[in-house]
């Protein structure tokens, strides 16, 4: 728990605003060229415009692992507010915006047939998993918001293990 909340403690400060926006504001760009590119130096806007926010996205989970990993100050520790529900599920609201607004430039690129085009094809699909990170990143965030529930889940089912009100998978 000490981890997650290192990590959350530096979602919402200036550092962290400036990299969403700056992440969502390319984004919007990318989700423009996507439904308008006609020619071959819009590709290679794109193509920028997608390595550049794939680098940055890249950049921010390498953030995030390290201060997993206790290699990077929690902002807790440079005397920054602490953690709220609210800061929470503004960070969650956050991560889902960003992911569904690259998740979205996939599927635009991807109806667009883009994805045969070699100085795209290779971005987009990172694209994709960059999308799914933060999907997963939210997901994560959510359990430590309702932690105490999912233990509530766990101990139910550990309590119906133990009555022997389990049932065999062909069962189900």
């Amino acid at each position: 728990m000490a981890t997650a909340v290192a990590v959350l403690n530096n979602f919402g400060t200036d550092s962290w605003n400036a990299e969403f926006h700056e992440n969502l504001s390319t984004a919007a760009r990318l989700s423009i060229l996507v439904k308008t590119v006609t020619s071959h130096s819009q590709r290679v806007k794109m193509s920028y415009l997608l390595w550049k926010i794939n680098g940055r996205t890249a950049k921010f989970f390498q953030t995030v692992d390290d201060m997993v990993a206790g290699k990077i100050a929690s902002a807790q520790e440079n005397n920054v507010e602490p953690i709220t529900d609210e800061k929470i599920k503004k960070a969650i609201a956050d991560l889902m915006e960003i992911g569904t607004s690259l998740s979205g430039i996939y599927e635009e690129a991807r109806r667009k047939r883009l994805l045969n085009n070699s100085l795209i094809a290779g971005p987009v699909t990172a694209l994709r998993a960059n999308a799914d990170q933060f999907f997963e990143l939210a997901e994560w965030c959510d359990l430590i918001l309702n932690g105490d529930r999912v233990e509530e889940i766990f101990a139910n089912a550990n309590e119906q293990r133990n009555k022997g009100d389990v049932y065999d998978l062909s069962q189900v």
